[in-house]
């Protein structure tokens, strides 16, 4: 009789599964490692690299950071004032780290303000990875990162200095707990939870704890269990809060008073809902301004949403309340309706529900890599459509860049045919890529040759590879803008070169400025300018700071007080200068 190998010589299948499982889990975390490295690596790219290369330009910015230059210069860390006297906007949670940063760098500037921004949307992207791949896949939880990553709105304000990106990171870890606790019933999910919540209200106010309020309301409703509300432990939770974001509050009210209570909980916070022209304040738009927003701000995966949209509709028989695709619909539901309710709307607003939309896609890009071929030929072909016009854009600025950095004046004829107030940004343009043409040619030839390969991939019906490309595509057009274009039209804008020009002229101590204060112009300073408001002319200082235009508007009637002084730094784009100099006439 001949021997059975599997009971006379083989090994058993029980004993040859066992080293298999092993085996098996290395492989996975080594997968996991391999994806999360990735991660950073991208990051890195996006992200990371000439974080501190644009100086501030726009208001935004400097203005947050001149709250974490008064915190590194002996101005407090409760309510510093900007400029000495202006109360913040915002909670200290961003402020902190940057002020932290700033400490460590030694240098409170460009990099050090936006560090934090980055740092917690690395932070965010592994809070997502991780979740894709506990609920899916790990290759999920890859697509899921990687489509956050290079959503617009998020890279606009992961290299942001302001505080969007740490609400953000706070209402995600709130969010993501809830879910989790929400999957297990374990209470072990309850302090990242509460733990996140206070991190979202010291981002941005009492916003970070209603928006997981409302989440966790409709998910208690849809599941019709009111006894989650006992086991989250909300007074536990309300301790939690009140212990690390309120006392903060407290103190801010015990140092900054009735002022600090109409600015940071009044304006920020109430006026914000109101339709009243008399207590709301700026971003006035109507309800469909978000979804527009929400649009644009998600490309370039906006063009896969209704692929989204229609494998859920088919999958929806199987979908229950406890489906984690269900808690990231209403996740999106309750961010997105409760801002269309605010009159006060921004396209940032949104950013917090980014996470969620990036879990579904990835979901739903590792579900289309295991269908048929024939699945989803439509928004593929749509998909090659956009990649073909997209790939004919890229191929036109191509050459458009070629030529320009090779001496001929594209710009220059162009600017003939621009408007009046838009003609200076031609020259910008010129300079701009003659100053770094290789490496602007090299990221969009990079950026063409993906956007042929998505043209080839979408024809093959090869979703991975689909997703990888688009990737590329964004990190080639990211790194042409964030290494060359973006700095290009900061120099032009920014005060920073004006403002060291004017140390240089200016004696310590004889600077005011004459109507609103510019943020900028405070933050390159690196001090205090008080703001004049007596008697113009006979009264003012000697030397002041005015906006071009309200110079423009009083120069003629003060001519024999008041001179405008030459600085160097206005001979070049002029026209875009909205600060200027004037001191007293010598012996006036």
């Amino acid at each position: 009789m001949s021997m059975d190998p599997v009971t006379e010589g083989g090994p058993t299948p029980a004993a040859s599964a066992a080293p298999a499982a092993p085996e098996r889990r290395a492989a996975q975390w080594a997968l996991v490692i391999a994806y999360a490295l990735l991660i950073i690596a991208v990051w890195a790219v996006l992200q990371l690299w000439g974080l501190g290369k644009a100086p501030f330009h726009t208001k935004g910015e400097p203005r947050e950071g001149l709250v974490v230059w008064e915190m590194t210069h002996g101005g407090g860390w409760i309510l510093p004032k900007r400029n000495g006297h202006e109360l913040p906007s915002k909670p200290p949670l961003f402020h902190w780290l940057a002020a932290l940063v700033s400490l460590a760098h030694g240098a409170t500037d460009e990099w050090s303000i936006r560090l934090p921004s980055a740092a917690l949307s690395l932070a965010g992207l592994l809070g997502v990875f991780a979740t894709g791949g506990a609920l899916w896949n790990p290759r999920a939880g890859l697509c899921s990162a990687l489509v956050l990553m290079t959503t617009f709105e998020w890279a606009r304000a992961a290299t942001n200095g302001r505080v969007d990106m740490a609400l953000t990171f706070g209402l995600e870890v709130a969010f993501l707990s809830l879910l989790f606790f929400l999957r297990s019933r374990a209470a072990v999910w309850l302090a990242p939870l509460y733990a996140g919540i206070t991190l979202a209200v010291l981002g941005k106010g009492p916003v970070g704890a209603a928006l997981p309020g409302l989440v966790g309301l409709a998910m208690v409703i849809l599941l019709r269990d009111a006894r989650l509300l006992r086991e989250m432990r909300l007074g536990y939770g309300a301790l939690t809060v009140a212990a690390g974001a309120g006392s903060w509050y407290a103190l801010a009210l015990l140092f900054g008073g009735l002022a600090f209570f109409r600015k940071q909980v009044l304006a920020e916070n109430v006026f914000t809902f109101l339709q009243s022209a008399a207590f709301g304040g700026g971003h006035r738009h109507g309800a469909g301004y978000l979804i527009g927003a929400l649009a644009l701000g998600l490309l370039p995966w906006s063009l896969f949403v209704p692929g989204v949209a229609a494998r859920l509709w088919r999958t929806r028989a199987s979908l229950s309340v406890r489906d984690p695709r269900v808690y990231l619909l209403v996740w999106i539901a309750v961010v997105l309706g409760f801002y269309s309710i605010a009159a006060s709307k921004r396209s940032v607003y949104l950013l917090a529900l980014y996470p969620a939309v990036a879990l579904l896609f990835g979901w739903w890009w590792d579900e289309q890599s295991r269908a048929p071929a024939v699945a989803g030929r439509w928004v593929m072909r749509l998909i090659a459509l956009c990649a073909w016009m997209v790939l004919g854009t890229v191929l036109l600025v191509l050459l458009f860049v070629l030529v320009e950095s090779v001496g001929v004046p594209l710009c220059a004829l162009v600017q003939r045919g621009l408007p009046v107030h838009a003609q200076p940004f031609a020259a910008i343009a010129s300079d701009t890529i003659r100053g770094a043409p290789h490496t602007l040619l090299a990221a969009i030839a990079v950026a063409a040759a993906a956007s042929y390969a998505c043209v080839r991939v979408a024809r093959r019906a090869q979703w991975l590879a689909l997703c990888t490309r688009i990737v590329v595509v964004f990190a080639a057009v990211m790194v042409a803008a964030r290494q060359v274009v973006l700095p290009g039209i900061a120099r032009a804008l920014t005060s920073r070169n004006f403002i060291h020009d004017v140390r240089q002229l200016v004696p310590p101590g004889e600077l005011s400025f004459f109507g609103a204060l510019d943020y900028q112009a405070i933050f390159y300073w690196q001090g205090h300018i008080p703001r004049y408001q007596g008697p113009w002319p006979p009264s003012a200082p000697r030397y002041l700071l005015m906006e071009a235009g309200e110079w423009e508007r009083v120069r003629d009637s003060v001519r024999e007080q008041y001179e405008r002084v030459a600085v160097p730094n206005d001979a070049k784009h002029d026209a875009l200068r909205h600060l200027v100099l004037i001191r007293r006439v010598p012996g006036r």
